[in-house]
C-alpha cells in the first residue's frame, strides 16, 4: 500500500491523520476541531484541563476511526457487534425470586400470625383478628389467649406507685400548708355523704313526730261547737 500524496497547500493538522484510509477526505487546512486538544475546554462556567494520556489516545483512535471489532460477514463496510454475554442470570433470577420470596412471606407472618403487643389493640390487630376468625371458622375451636386476643382489648395504662423518698429533691414538689388542706375530689363526696346521712336522718324524725301527733289527735274526743263546757 502506498502512501497518498498530501494534497496542494495541506498544512499538518495537530490532529492525527491516516493518510492510508481513502475515505478520509478533509480540506487542505484541515477542519477546526481537529486543531482543538483533546481534554476540557474553557467554557463560562468550566476551567480547562488537559487531558490524560488514556483520554489522548482515544482521541487518536476516534480520529484514525480504528476499531478493534471485526468486519461483517454479512454487512459489508459494517463491524460485528460484540453482545455481552450475562452468564450469572439463573443466579441473578433465582436471588431475586428468592428474595421476593422471603419478603412476602415475612410480611405476611408480621401482618397475620406474629402476636404484637401481648394481644392488645395495635395497628395490624384487624388482620389478625381476621385471621383468628377464620381458623375459629374452619376448626370451631380457639385456645384461651386466641380467644382473648380476638375479644379486642386495649392494653391497660402503666401505673406505678412511687414512695416519696425515692423522689430526687430536685424535681420533688414541695406543697404548702394550705395546698395539702386542699380538699379533694374524695374528700368532697365523703362531705356530700355526710350531709345526705344528716338529711335522711332529719327527715325520719320530721316522720315519726308527724305519725306521733296524727295518733294522739285520734285518741283526743271531739267536742260539739255549741258546747262551750
Amino acid at each position: 500500500m502506498d502512501r497518498r500524496p498530501n494534497p496542494p497547500g495541506w498544512v499538518p493538522p495537530k490532529a492525527p491523520y491516516n493518510p492510508y484510509d481513502p475515505n478520509d477526505i478533509r480540506p487542505p487546512e484541515g477542519y477546526p476541531s481537529e486543531f482543538l486538544p483533546p481534554g476540557k475546554q474553557k467554557s463560562f462556567s468550566d476551567i480547562p484541563k488537559d487531558a490524560t494520556e488514556y483520554e489522548q489516545i482515544r482521541h487518536s483512535m476516534n480520529q484514525l476511526k480504528y476499531t478493534p471489532r471485526p468486519p461483517s460477514e454479512l454487512y459489508p463496510g459494517q463491524n460485528k457487534v460484540l453482545k455481552r454475554i450475562n452468564t450469572k442470570a439463573r443466579f441473578q433470577n433465582g436471588l431475586k425470586i428468592t428474595s421476593r420470596l422471603l419478603m412476602f412471606g415475612v410480611t405476611v407472618y408480621g401482618v397475620f400470625f406474629y402476636r404484637w403487643n401481648e394481644g392488645y389493640d395495635n395497628v395490624f390487630s384487624p388482620f389478625y383478628r381476621f385471621r383468628l376468625k377464620c381458623k375459629k371458622f374452619i376448626s370451631g375451636e380457639l385456645s384461651d389467649k386466641e380467644e382473648f386476643d380476638l375479644s379486642g382489648n386495649s392494653k391497660p395504662l402503666p401505673f406505678k406507685v412511687i414512695r416519696e423518698e425515692t423522689v430526687p429533691a430536685d424535681i420533688a414538689t414541695v406543697e404548702s400548708a394550705a395546698g395539702l388542706q386542699r380538699p379533694t375530689q374524695k374528700h368532697l363526696m365523703e362531705v356530700e355523704r355526710i350531709l345526705q346521712e344528716r338529711e335522711e336522718k332529719m327527715l325520719r324524725a320530721v316522720d315519726i313526730a308527724e305519725e306521733t301527733l296524727k295518733k294522739q289527735g285520734s285518741t283526743k274526743e271531739t267536742k260539739p261547737f255549741w258546747k262551750i263546757w
